[in-house]
């Protein structure tokens, strides 16, 4: 590690919370496990809001935790060409836009575009392979996940560290965090940072390190949908 990353901090950069429908993980357990854990910088990015990253920021202040976690405000955006993460944003990016227009408007309001799970052949929602050459081209892609902890079989992280390699995209690991046990199995060490450029300049002095999950998660996100629904449905009912 070089000597302008002495003292780094931890930095998870995909996690999802009770705001996503795949996930009934709450606020202040999400909170302690991360501090725990040893992170120092979490980007929560729920699907298609903003509305978990400003609930757990919220909640960090309340109990007086702001020096030690910082909160990204942070989506996980369902774009008509597959998933985007922004981070860094301020408000919520509308769904349905194309991969293009999405990456824009992140970049609109200052914030940064990171790939998640790229080639991950189980999950429908990843990118375009057209669309992910397009945006790595044209400049529009700040960081790639290079290891997600959910990707089943290495060779399709590899195929993300791949792209990120041959466009210079800085390549970064992530929970993708949906349940309590998988806060924290990936994280960046890099240097401190609190806003976007800084983030964007630390990024060059990343090194991280990340551990897969079982396949068993992936149960544990569909009874969160399946509990989730039924409490609309219950609510809907009364």
């Amino acid at each position: 590690m070089t000597a302008d990353v002495a003292v780094p901090v931890f930095a998870d950069f995909h996690c999802h919370t009770r705001h996503s429908r795949d996930s009934r993980l709450g606020e202040d357990d999400f909170i302690r496990l991360a501090v725990d854990r040893g992170l120092t910088h979490v980007a929560v990015t729920d699907h298609n809001t903003v509305a978990g990253s400003v609930a757990v920021r919220r909640r960090v202040a309340e109990l007086g935790l702001a020096d030690a976690l910082q909160v990204i405000i942070g989506e996980e955006v369902s774009t008509a060409d597959g998933e985007i993460v922004a981070l860094f944003v301020t408000d919520t990016i509308p769904r349905g836009l194309s991969a293009d227009a999405t990456a824009d408007a992140i970049h609109a309001q200052g914030g940064l575009v990171s790939v998640p799970h790229p080639f991950d052949p189980f999950r429908r929602s990843h990118i375009r392979s057209d669309a992910l050459e397009r945006l790595a081209a044209s400049g529009r892609v700040d960081m790639i996940e290079v290891f997600n902890s959910r990707v089943t079989f290495g060779r399709h992280n590899d195929a993300a560290a791949e792209v990120a390699a041959r466009f210079g995209i800085p390549g970064i690991a992530a929970s993708d965090s949906h349940t309590g046990m998988e806060v924290a199995m990936s994280s960046n060490a890099l240097a401190p940072f609190t806003t976007a450029a800084e983030l964007r300049l630390a990024l060059g002095t990343n090194r991280w390190t990340g551990s897969r999950t079982t396949k068993l998660v992936h149960l544990g996100t569909r009874w969160a949908v399946a509990r989730n629904w039924l409490g609309i449905r219950r609510g809907a009912d009364r």
